[in-house]
Order: C-alpha cells, then structure tokens, then sequence
C-alpha cells in the first residue's frame, strides 16, 4: 500500500513539476507573427515660418533651473533663457511651450521632434549627433569656488588636492592645464556639492560663474569665488542639424539682441552682472570685448596685426560665433589665439 502510495505521489510530482511523457505535436497552426511596428514619421524641417503657422514654440528646458529658468509667483515662467525664450517666439509669431526635461534628456526632446530647440546651458559638442547649435546666448567663465579664507586662489595651488566639477570635458581639459600636475577630481553626482565644500570634503569647486553666483547666495557666509576668469565657455541653442532655417532664424535674432541690448539687460537683471564692456584676461589667456561695427576682420588687425588673420580668431571662438562669422554682436567676448601663425 505504502509502495502505490509512494509512485502515484511520484508520478503527481512529476506531471505538475513538467516530467512524465512529453506532450503530443500540436497539430494547431502558430498564429502570424505580427507586423513590424512603422518607423516613425520624419520630423519635417521646422523654421519660424512652420512654428508661427502652429501657433507655439516648443521649447525643451529643465524646469527648475534658476536664474535660467523657474516659476514665477504668478505660476507663469522667469528667468535668463525665458527672456531669450520670449524674444523669439515674438520674432515667429508664437506662444512658448516649455517642454520639461533634465539635462540629459534636452538633446533627444529636440532629435525626437518633441521640442523645436532646447535652451538649457548646452554648450557645443561633437557628442551631440544630429544637432546644431546657434551663436551664443551668453560667454561666461567657469570659476573657482572655495571656503573663505582659503589660501587657494588659483587652480595652480591644487597639485595633489580635492576638486570636484562637472563631467565635463572642458572643465576637467581647463583643470588639467592650469593645475598642471596631478590631482583628485571629483565628479558631481547629487546636488550636495556646495555643501561638501563648505563641510571641507573638497578643497576647491570648478563651476560654471553664473550658477555659482547664484548658489552662492545661500553660502556666502562659508564660501567664495576666488577666480571668475579662468577662460570662455558658451551657451547656445540647440535644434536639429536638418533644420537649417530655423538655424540662420535664431542666429539673425540673437544678433539683433544682443546689438539692441536685451541680451545685456537679461543678464544683468537675472544673472546679477553686467555684461563685460572692457577686454581683459583670464587665465586661459586674452579676451576681447566685440564693439559697435567691429567684424572679425578689424579685431584680427587690431589684434594680431593683419586682417586676413580674421580665420584664426573664428576657429577659436566656433562655439562662440556659431557656423556663420559675419554673425557677432555688441558685448560678445572673443578668445585670442596664444601662439598664431606669422
């Protein structure tokens, strides 16, 4: 009895655990696989002219990203780029949209079709494939912050110290140079890192000055910036590379602000600093401030003695001047070649 117990359990066993006799052929046809899902629709090439006959401008952004952008007491927006945001949406005829998004997430908004730009502190870059970037919005330099009364006052006082910064290639390529030795970078990964330096887990931060500047309002008993001139670093709008109207549109609007000065008044009114108006220098070397009628020919013979040596200042100011050189502004600062050629 025990024994036919036994195998009729084992034989249970087996059917429920998938043993025992495999199953017969099924003789039911498989249903059809199912269609290949379509490829997504081509972004048609937007302009000013297709934004104004939609009627708003999207615009891919981080929401909370004071002075840049944020809500308003009103509920409405504020801010630097809302300013910029503002400007050309009145030249196209439009309303603004912001398309809300990280950092991270700015680039594919706009390559997806989700977003006609992003205005978001990007910067140029050959990571970004698929898009191009217009002139300049804003040069600013990158800046060294410390705790007060740090005997910092240069990234050459470094060597073998604790600075932490952005993943950024420019950051840490500037960093390698002006500290010229070894020391232990430290990337941000959280929005603690103010609080780390002031707690003397770092011993000196490379940030972006207008950032800085902000953040520092609620530091400024324990930190400081201890150089705001240690090169030029740019902020443009992105959109995609096919969208070669909407480019030279932005671009021509950007000129015009930034000549009729609100490009200056937004700074001065969101980033607490008026536009530089003097040439001067950094530690990456000498800046020139572009004036009413300059060309990059004039600077070029003003600068480095001839004016066919225009091209020597472009190629160092791509980022800054954008793809067309005739296109400069009023206050727009301009990095001068170190080591041209004679």
């Amino acid at each position: 009895m025990r024994t036919a117990l036994v195998l009729a359990a084992l034989v249970a066993c087996s059917l429920a655990c998938g043993g025992g006799k495999e199953p017969a052929p099924s003789t039911t046809a498989a249903p059809p696989a199912a269609p290949p899902e379509p490829a997504p629709a081509p972004v048609a090439p937007a302009s000013f002219a297709t934004i104004k006959t939609r009627g708003t401008m999207k615009v891919a952004a981080d929401p909370e990203a004071p002075p840049f952008l944020s809500k308003s007491p009103d509920g409405g927006w504020q801010g630097f780029e809302y300013g910029i945001m503002l400007a050309l949406s009145d030249r196209a005829g439009a309303s603004v949209e912001i398309v809300p998004g990280q950092f991270d997430d700015l680039p594919d908004l706009v390559k997806s079709g989700a977003a006609d730009m992003a205005i978001g502190q990007m910067s140029p870059s050959a990571a970004y494939e698929g898009l191009a970037f217009s002139t300049s919005y804003l040069q600013y330099s990158l800046c060294l912050v410390v705790q007060k009364g740090s005997k910092v006052k240069a990234l050459g006082d470094l060597a073998g110290k604790r600075i932490g910064m952005y993943d950024d290639p420019v950051a840490r390529q500037l960093t390698d140079v002006l500290v010229g030795a070894s020391y232990d970078r430290q990337l941000f990964d959280d929005y603690g890192y103010f609080d780390k330096l002031a707690a003397g887990g770092l011993d000196a931060m490379v940030y972006d000055c207008p950032l800085a500047r902000y953040e520092l309002e609620r530091w400024k008993d324990k930190l400081e910036i201890a150089n705001d001139r240690l090169n030029v670093a740019t902020y443009n709008v992105a959109m995609r590379a096919a969208d070669a109207q909407l480019l030279v549109d932005v671009n021509s609007l950007l000129e015009e602000i930034g000549n009729n000065g609100l490009l200056a008044s937004l700074q001065e009114k969101w980033l607490g600093k008026v536009m530089q108006s003097g040439d001067y220098e950094t530690a990456s070397g000498k800046v020139v401030v572009v004036k009413k009628g300059d060309t990059l020919s004039l600077i070029s013979k003003r600068e480095l003695g001839s004016p066919d040596r225009w091209r020597e200042i472009y190629d160092v100011n791509k980022d800054v001047v954008g793809p067309n050189p005739q296109i400069i502004y009023i206050g727009m600062q301009l990095r001068i070649p170190k080591k041209a050629a004679k």
